[in-house]
């Protein structure tokens, strides 16, 4: 199961509008899907696939070509979508940095982030749960904040920009067995600072 947090907004299609849209982990399941159908809906220019694996990542951006550009496909009258890939290892401080440098270069601007790349143990690994927990928040939650906020000045620059979060349930916050830590993570008056310093504990 996964929750969306963030709205995408459909707007009218204009030729001279170049609207951009960023989604991680794009390469597979529920980040392919949502990069698949904003290409297809004729609201954006440019959809490009943040993924760390480049063979997959090519493979992606080249399968939704292939589908919007079909004569079967809904998506052959809107105005073209340029589908791209480009290399983002998310949690590498690096990584985000180089992102941003090529989104800046070619694009000057995002206009909605998708933050769909994450991690998580199988079932069955035997790595005990407490050893899950750091890489796993490295990367779900520093590493996702991390890219967003390297992020952060372009989306502003973005035409009625958008952050969209894709976060799995197993992170629900009824988990936790606190009602206090639960009362301040769900506080309207929670700082970013804050939030980090809870996670941290």
């Amino acid at each position: 199961f996964c929750v969306f947090t963030g709205v995408v907004r459909s707007l009218p299609s204009s030729d001279n509008m170049t609207r951009v849209a960023v989604v991680t982990g794009a390469n597979k399941g529920v980040g392919f899907h949502i990069a698949k159908h904003l290409a297809s809906s004729g609201d954006f220019s440019d959809v490009i696939l943040g993924c760390r694996d480049e063979q997959r990542g090519e493979s992606a951006a080249k399968e939704i070509i292939a589908i919007i550009a079909s004569p079967s496909s809904s998506a052959s009258k809107p105005p073209p979508c340029t589908v791209s890939y480009q290399q983002l290892a998310i949690g590498d401080k690096s990584s985000h940095e180089s992102f941003r440098k090529e989104i800046e270069h070619k694009f000057g601007k995002v206009d909605v982030l998708v933050n769909n790349a994450a991690m998580a143990f199988k079932n069955a690994d035997p790595t005990p749960f407490k050893e899950q927990c750091k890489p796993t928040i490295d990367i779900n939650f520093r590493g996702t904040a991390d890219f967003t906020e390297e992020l952060l000045p372009l989306i502003r620059k973005g035409h009625d920009a958008r952050i969209v979060n894709v976060a799995s349930m197993s992170g629900r916050i009824s988990q936790l067995r606190s009602q206090e830590l639960q009362n301040k993570f769900t506080s309207s008056a929670l700082k970013k600072e804050e939030v980090r310093a809870l996670v941290d504990k």
